[in-house]
């Protein structure tokens, strides 16, 4: 019998399976350890990065507030006396001090609270002294124009009251160029108040200023060659607005209503009554006070010095009185009690009526506001 080499036992069919079950759930579970490897470093880098970043935002944060603080404190001091508003400048130095002490809390306090509140709070404080700086240099340009609008106005007067009087020609045209400039410059102004550069507005209230200067120059030169025409006392001075007084600037006098005084002189006029009514029992007897250009052309004599020339006279402008009831005589009771009381109350009996004066009147009392002319 011959005798042949025999193949192994085969393995068992279920014990094949098992190992490589075995094997998966090792591979698996590998893969799991794996992921859960990279999972968590991913996860860390992420949360060091975001840690990082946050540091780097809030580190910035802080710095910007440092360089927006110096920015403040600069104008601060830039804007001392240049705002309309002064409590503007008050919450801003409130502001720039609130973030001083921020900035000198230690580090980690300051990422901890932040800067957000602090730096928005500060910019609506600067913006706020910022806008007030350009209510005030408008404010100042509306003022330089309304003071360039009065000195044209009272030159646009005296340009016309010398047309045809003999005056010097070259003197009205210096005062005609001078007034067409300051115009060009008021117009331009206007435009400016549009705008919130504070140079533009700045420059725009110098030049106003400075046409107002050229204009009242010009005017006074014109004025002064308009005296010579019509004033011929040297006592009288012309003024453009003598007898044209609109209403709204005068007052009738309570006790004589026919005649009206300058209003702001009238109280004073009323309590020299009073005391004139208690001394005497009677009220001051008014003859004559504010009289229109017109009137004064009809009173005035060219051969008498009794009525000044129209335009030269101060009952043209409703500083003037005349009294009657004793005071037109001097040395009279009520002359003198006139002369004793008056100026208590602001009027006054003026050199040029005095008895060794140019004309001596003793019913011609005026305003201490007025100048000396009849």
């Amino acid at each position: 019998m011959t005798l042949t080499n025999a193949a192994p036992p085969a393995e068992p069919t279920d014990a094949k399976a098992d190992g490589s079950a075995r094997e998966r759930r090792e591979a698996k579970a590998r893969r799991r350890r794996t992921l859960r490897i990279s999972l968590a470093a991913t996860i860390v880098v992420v949360v060091l990065l975001g840690l990082a970043g946050l540091a780097w935002y809030l580190v910035s944060d802080v710095e910007d507030l440092g360089d927006q603080n110096v920015v403040a404190a600069q104008l601060l001091a830039t804007s001392a006396g240049r705002v309309a508003d002064p409590g503007t400048r008050v919450a801003l130095q409130a502001e720039i001090a609130e973030a001083d002490d921020l900035l000198d809390e230690p580090f980690l306090t300051r990422l901890t609270v932040g800067t957000t509140d602090n730096a928005t709070s500060l910019a609506a404080a600067s913006d706020a002294v910022r806008a007030s700086m350009v209510d005030l240099a408008r404010n100042e340009v509306t003022s330089a124009r309304e003071s360039f609008a009065g000195a044209g106005k009272r030159a646009e007067k005296i340009y016309a009251a010398t047309e045809g009087k003999g005056v010097d020609d070259d003197v009205r045209s210096r005062l005609r160029e001078a007034l067409d400039s300051g115009t060009a410059v008021d117009e331009a102004a206007n435009a400016t108040l549009a705008g919130t550069d504070l140079a533009d507005l700045g420059q725009a209230a110098r030049e106003l200023s400075t046409s107002r200067s050229v204009v009242t120059m010009a005017t006074d030169a014109l004025s002064t060659a308009q005296d010579a025409v019509s004033c011929p006392a040297p006592d009288q001075v012309w003024d453009p607005d003598s007898g044209l007084l609109p209403d709204s600037a005068l007052a009738p006098i309570p006790w004589a209503p026919d005649f009206v005084v300058r209003a702001d002189v009238l109280d004073g006029l009323i309590a020299l009554d009073a005391a004139y009514l208690a001394e005497f029992g009677q009220h001051l007897t008014i003859n004559s006070a504010y009289r229109t250009y017109a009137t004064q052309e009809e009173l005035y004599d060219p051969s008498s010095p009794i009525a000044a020339p129209p335009g030269c006279s101060n009952h043209g402008l409703g500083l003037a009185v005349d009294i009657g009831g004793g005071v037109e005589t001097f040395d009279t009771v009520q002359y003198n009690w006139l002369k004793a009381n008056a100026a208590t109350h602001g009027w006054t009996h003026p050199a040029f009526a005095e008895p060794d004066g140019r004309v001596p009147e003793p019913w011609h009392w005026q305003s201490m506001l007025a100048r000396e002319s009849s």
